[in-house]
């Protein structure tokens, strides 16, 4: 159940989106998709120009036992610098604060994830997982036109009465569909795992647009992941993150 609320946590931050309303256009392919959505949430140039972003989220989970909050804060430093610690804020008794506690720190060469009192190597992690901690940039969909990525372009449908396009993205053996509203350039919801995620929320940030909500039902309930506050381009280096991860040492020089 960790490993679900962290993924869902990390996709969140991987999705940015567009508020206001834009002309349709006329978008053949799903590459043409994927650009013509970065360009609406900022531009190229201006994700590029990322350097290093600050997070913090809320994280509600339903649970048989109740809803569990979680906290998380993360610090990334692109591409593939970060630590993430993750704790309880509000739960059931029967879950105790030490279940849920989480670290992980990572650079381009190696990292660990450390979770009731065990340590696990960053690089013995799927990929999938390890992609989404180890990124190269803060918009994740530029990761999308790496020309290593299956894109497909599928038929068209609707999401809450709103025409949208479906982009269907193969990547790390996981296949993944975004669905981008037709007028908008919106990432309106993502379904992976036979698990749709909706995104809600939108606000701008230095002139970049956030997707700041995200509600997915599983198996499990509903699980409801909120970005309470970003930051962009603080200057943070990679001995600073290694100092707050506790690390003996840090992996790779500045």
């Amino acid at each position: 159940m960790m490993n679900r609320l962290l993924t869902l946590a990390l996709s969140l931050l991987m999705v940015t989106a567009l508020t206001s309303t834009t002309s349709a256009q006329d978008l053949s392919t799903a590459e043409d998709v994927i650009k013509a959505h970065i360009e609406a949430t900022g531009g190229q140039a201006a994700w590029q120009a990322v350097k290093d972003m600050y997070s913090e989220v809320e994280i509600v989970a339903g649970t048989p036992m109740g809803d569990l909050t979680i906290g998380m804060k993360s610090w990334s430093l692109f591409p593939g610098y970060g630590y993430t610690e993750m704790g309880l804020i509000d739960g059931p008794d029967a879950i105790p604060a030490e279940a849920v506690a989480m670290k992980a720190y990572y650079t381009p060469l190696e990292g660990w994830i450390e979770q009731g009192g065990q340590r696990q190597d960053m690089n013995a992690l799927p990929a999938e997982i390890k992609q989404q901690f180890m990124r190269a940039s803060a918009k994740t969909e530029m990761s999308l036109l790496d020309g290593e990525t299956e894109l497909t372009l599928k038929e068209s449908t609707t999401f809450n009465d709103r025409a949208v396009y479906v982009v269907g993205a193969a990547q790390f053996g996981m296949d993944t569909e975004l669905w981008i509203d037709q007028e908008t350039l919106m990432i309106v919801a993502q379904k992976a795992a036979g698990t749709t995620t909706e995104m809600s929320g939108y606000e701008e940030i230095d002139g970049l647009l956030f997707s700041m909500g995200q509600v997915a039902e599983t198996a499990q309930g509903t699980q409801k992941v909120t970005i309470k506050k970003v930051e962009i381009n603080s200057g943070i280096t990679p001995s600073q993150l290694a100092a707050k991860s506790g690390a003996r040492k840090q992996a790779v020089p500045e």
